[in-house]
């Protein structure tokens, strides 16, 4: 039953582990939970583990099910970390001209693009002059809280919006695609401000190219001079980065930040795989 309901798409650990302080990098999904732990201020990382849910989350009862096993089941919830960055990647979220994100109106505009009119405690982050605005489930806000109490708890389209303008491989490009369990990101700049962020759910590669040709046909961006960037666990050779380079002519390879340590099996990693977990404390929020 176990096996069914968890896929270990990634498991690295270092034995011994090196000498703390340690820091722990999470992302979690509806699809999926992939965690990172760093000493070194998240530079030298000696353990990284992805598992992907056998089904996805359909409530947040059954999310902070899932959540929680996994963090008992690595142990997590027993090591004490000195830094916690956890990204969230979900659909309730929303983005305000900073002169339009009052605290009246923050929380309609999120009923409204969400749907969703039991939303509890809204976050927000101040990005290019827009307010992110994001929820999380509320049982497992909770748990999170009190699990790791020093954590800085972020959406990962915020994380990634930051990244966009500052990670050094992503300062050329107009156009950034992450590639995860299931769904897409898709995010878009010019040279000083963001103009589209979003997330698809996704079934083949096909999904994939509609929403990027899609979107980028909506902005007025030329195939033959844009710059896309991609990331995600996701082959250079994969027959979806083909039929990419067939529709874009300069598609690129995220990077990670030159200070990041892998070790063992790790080094073996290409560069754009797990780029969001492992450069989120870069991002400046």
């Amino acid at each position: 039953m176990l096996k069914e309901a968890y896929i270990t798409k990634q498991f690295y650990s270092e034995q011994p582990f090196p000498p703390g302080p340690y820091g722990l990098s999470m992302q979690i999904s509806d699809s999926s939970l992939m965690y990172a732990i760093s000493t070194s201020n998240f530079q030298n990382i000696v353990e990284l583990v992805h598992v992907q849910f056998g089904n996805s989350a359909t409530n947040s009862a059954q999310l902070k099910e899932q959540v929680v096993f996994l963090i008992q089941n690595y142990f997590l919830q027993r090591k004490k970390f000195e830094k916690v960055y956890i990204a969230f990647l979900n659909h309730d979220f929303t983005l305000v001209p900073e002169a339009f994100a009052t605290e009246n109106n923050l929380r309609p505009l999120l009923n409204f693009s969400t749907g969703n009119t039991a939303l509890r405690g809204p976050a927000a982050h101040f990005i290019k002059g827009i307010k992110f605005s994001h929820v999380i489930h509320p049982e497992l806000s909770d748990y999170i809280e009190k699990t790791f109490v020093n954590a800085s708890v972020r959406h990962t389209g915020a994380v990634n919006i930051g990244l966009l303008f500052s990670q050094h491989s992503l300062l050329e490009s107009q156009v950034f695609m992450n590639i995860g369990d299931g769904c897409v990101e898709l995010a878009i700049k010019n040279q000083a401000d963001l103009q589209f962020y979003n997330v698809f759910n996704f079934q083949s590669n096909e999904d994939i190219l509609y929403y990027l040709l899609f979107t980028m046909e909506q902005f007025g961006l030329n195939p033959l001079l844009v710059k896309l960037s991609l990331a995600g666990q996701v082959p250079v050779t994969d027959d979806l980065v083909k039929s990419l380079k067939k529709y874009i002519k300069h598609v690129l390879f995220c990077v990670h930040d030159p200070l990041l340590v892998f070790n063992g099996e790790l080094r073996q990693l290409p560069q754009h795989y797990y780029f969001t977990l492992l450069n989120q404390h870069t991002c400046g929020l």
